[in-house]
């Protein structure tokens, strides 16, 4: 499930000699876009949150364009260079360095996502959310992070739409080695406190859990970390 895109089929290609990265539409995009909102809502009701269900269609196309990326910049957030947009394709620069999550698969620089932990927060802090905030969705250019994939991001920030990019994000690496694993959390949540006695959104363990049963390959590895006390709190 790590490298599912449920919207695009992805491609690698060449443009006047540049490689590019090419999102071509899923037949199936529409049906999968309304799964995914009642599964949000759904769980919300669960949780006594109840939310609206987040926005999908035209604002897809509006979160990947040139206007919200210039936005996520002057928030400190660097996004791929876009280079064509329509209702069927996204073209973006390629980035070559793979996605956050095969990063951290093979590297022991597990800090870096303390870069991730302050990204999701000036998001926040601006009033908006990621919501699809799994670690695939994060690229990796000489320890930089590069955030992808930006189609569900809601200019709406509560106490639920926080904790599901925070526990996105955790539950799609809670199939790492349990050590990595430690490190990793921690790294993020300090990245994401202003300062070490921040509270972080409540919910967030619980979406944490939730989101780890569909997010992860490697079940032995994920219920090794569920056993163990996790830093959020």
């Amino acid at each position: 499930m790590h490298f599912v895109n449920w919207q695009r089929d992805i491609a690698i290609s060449k443009i006047d000699g540049k490689m590019v990265v090419i999102k071509r539409n899923k037949t199936v995009k529409s049906i999968n876009e309304y799964l995914l909102v009642f599964i949000f809502t759904f769980i919300s009701f669960v949780l006594l949150h109840p939310t609206s269900p987040f926005r999908t269609g035209k604002f897809i196309l509006l979160n990947e364009g040139s206007l919200s990326r210039q936005k996520l910049k002057d928030l400190g957030i660097r996004t791929p260079r876009l280079i064509e947009i329509n209702n069927d394709v996204i073209i973006e620069e390629y980035i070559d360095g793979g996605n956050l999550y095969g990063f951290l698969q093979k590297s022991n620089n597990l800090e870096i996502v303390n870069k991730v932990g302050i990204i999701t927060r000036n998001l926040h802090d601006s009033g908006s959310c990621f919501i699809d905030n799994k670690a695939q969705n994060y690229l990796v250019k000489d320890l930089e992070i590069i955030r992808t994939d930006l189609g569900l991001i809601q200019n709406h920030a509560s106490e639920y739409t926080k904790s599901v990019d925070i526990g996105i994000f955790l539950a799609s690496l809670l199939d790492l080695d349990n050590e990595k694993y430690k490190i990793i959390e921690k790294s993020f949540l300090d990245g994401y406190k202003n300062n070490p006695t921040d509270k972080l959104p409540y919910l967030s363990v619980i979406v944490r859990n939730i989101a780890a049963l569909v997010l992860v390959s490697d079940h032995s590895n994920l219920a090794k970390n569920l056993l163990k006390k996790s830093d959020i709190k």
